[in-house]
């Protein structure tokens, strides 16, 4: 079972309650194990309450994953492709 998935866009969502490395590597399992249930493929991101630190964006952006968090005025976003 997921937290999110966004069917407008069609991307499944991992929430985690911080932007740790061990955070983002759990939700980084737990989206490909959720990911082989779902055709076609959906798209990948995490959410977390505050930015992660740019060599955890860049772990995410080399497997395609995007990172959303918190931001003053709603929510940011990652690029899903490495920089």
């Amino acid at each position: 079972m997921t937290d999110l998935y966004d069917a407008t866009t069609d991307t499944l969502i991992e929430a985690k309650s911080a932007a740790t490395r061990e955070a983002i590597r759990t939700a980084i399992g737990q989206l490909f194990d959720y990911q082989r249930f779902i055709t076609p493929t959906p798209s990948l991101a995490i959410l977390t309450p505050s930015e992660p630190r740019k060599d955890l964006r860049d772990l995410c952006a080399a497997l395609s994953i995007q990172t959303i968090w918190q931001a003053e005025q709603g929510y940011a976003c990652s690029e899903t492709s490495s920089e």
